[in-house]
């Protein structure tokens, strides 16, 4: 099983929490770098990913043995099948800050959850401590905006546009393998620019 699977997986026995439902997707990523439509479940012994055929070959693809997911085809579940995922658990973490009070009250039949409990944000508080593979694409990121900064200095004329200059923070960022973090912002009296972008 993954590190960060495994992780998750002791401390949510140590809160005497015996499964899980993850579905915000930056949380989903961070576990498992799954980046397509669906819900991961961690059961009392084995982790699904439920996702309908739009995403399954790209999500197989994604995943490695030492995963230990098991992809599922949401579109082939039937009642019975969610009920049978948390069999035995007695309780059941979700994220309290990202489900909401409808999507709450929808989960709890629909898997016949005994009691579903918070998680206090566990996996956000450990996506705040970097391992050494993200400091590494943090410090590349950085490398790849100071660079940008430098280009832009010899590429910004007199009459530009601030959108032509947006436009060329984006394609310096794709041409250098990164991808903008948020919408570039070029603001002009004084040129100025506000950009970062992330790595993988």
């Amino acid at each position: 099983m993954n590190d960060r699977i495994t992780w998750l997986r002791n401390n949510l026995k140590n809160q005497d929490i015996h499964g899980m439902i993850v579905s915000n997707p930056v949380n989903v990523n961070y576990l498992s770098n799954i980046d397509a439509e669906g819900i991961l479940l961690l059961t009392l012994k084995e982790n699904f990913y439920l996702t309908d055929d739009r995403y399954i070959e790209k999500v197989q693809s994604t995943l490695t043995i030492d995963d230990e997911i098991i992809v599922t085809n949401i579109r082939e579940l039937a009642p019975e099948d969610y009920e049978n995922f948390f069999m035995f658990c007695e309780n059941v973490g979700f994220e309290e800050h990202y489900v909401t009070y409808a999507k709450y009250k929808e989960i709890m039949p629909k898997y016949k959850i005994h009691s579903l409990v918070e998680t206090e944000g566990i996996i956000e508080k450990q996506r705040q401590i970097k391992d050494e593979d993200e400091i590494k694409y943090i410090k590349k990121a950085c490398q790849i905006t100071d660079n940008c900064f430098t280009h832009l200095l010899s590429y910004i004329k007199k009459e530009m546009t601030e959108i032509q200059i947006a436009g060329e923070i984006e394609n310096f960022f794709k041409a250098n393998g990164a991808v903008p973090a948020f919408d570039t912002i070029v603001a002009s009296r004084r040129t100025f620019f506000n950009a970062t972008c992330y790595t993988k």
